[in-house]
């Protein structure tokens, strides 16, 4: 991927997607090859021609680097938003806790729910949950964002309020890597679609491209189940 590219993964369940975005920040560990993210190898250090793996401090400090976003929101229930926000910054960045707070009401602002700043997540809907745990992730200033599959635990209705703000980040230029199902998303917003299935990658190119005129037979009939 090159810097500022939104790539979104599409597939079939069970394709991989989810298990190769979890690769790239060592949350899964590959059995062969490498990961590599603005230049450094993820999880581990060359030593000559041997791989050592890193240990558990140093891994975190590439972490860092690299926001994630999951499925099913995973904010600490018993601490509001601003906190939820604040935790990693102050703990990892080693920020003030003025400085932490400034950013917690910039990015609460930018996905639209700085009036919730101090509310539980069990007083917001799920769409204001994701919210949360982007701005939460945004928080960490990272180099690249990766979206597990962020609105499939949204109501339909909650759907388009987590894209927008995703699309946004897009039009900014952060480098982002987006497993979805949201076909229309993807053809709006990445700059390539990766199709996927049994674990490997079976074609990719720009969505125009893939959605109107894929060479693989295997693309073909999954784009003609989910594109109405």
């Amino acid at each position: 991927m090159h810097r500022g590219e939104t790539v979104c993964l599409i597939g079939p369940s069970g394709s991989g997607k989810s298990t190769l975005l979890r690769c790239i920040n060592h949350l899964e560990v590959p059995d062969d090859g490498l990961v590599l993210v603005d230049g450094k190898t993820i999880g581990y250090r060359i030593a000559g021609n041997t791989l050592v793996e890193l240990g558990s401090r140093d891994l975190a400090a590439q972490r860092s680097a690299m926001g994630m976003v999951f499925q099913s929101f995973n904010l600490f229930p018993h601490l509001t938003a601003r906190q939820n926000i604040v935790e990693a910054p102050r703990r990892v960045l080693r920020l003030s806790k003025e400085e932490a707070n400034a950013r917690a009401e910039e990015l609460m602002a930018r996905v639209g729910i700085a009036q919730k700043l101090d509310s539980y997540p069990e007083k917001l809907s799920g769409g204001q949950q994701q919210r949360v745990a982007i701005a939460r992730a945004l928080a960490m200033r990272p180099k690249v964002m990766l979206f597990d599959e962020p609105t499939s635990a949204l109501d339909p209705e909650m759907v388009q309020e987590v894209l927008a703000v995703i699309r946004d980040l897009a039009d900014d230029g952060m480098t982002m890597v987006v497993v979805t199902h949201e076909m229309r998303f993807a053809m709006d917003v990445a700059d390539r679609v990766v199709f996927m299935d049994e674990g490997r990658i079976v074609e990719q190119g720009p969505p125009d491209q893939l959605t109107q005129n894929p060479s693989h037979e295997r693309t073909r009939a999954f784009l003609s189940k989910v594109i109405a």
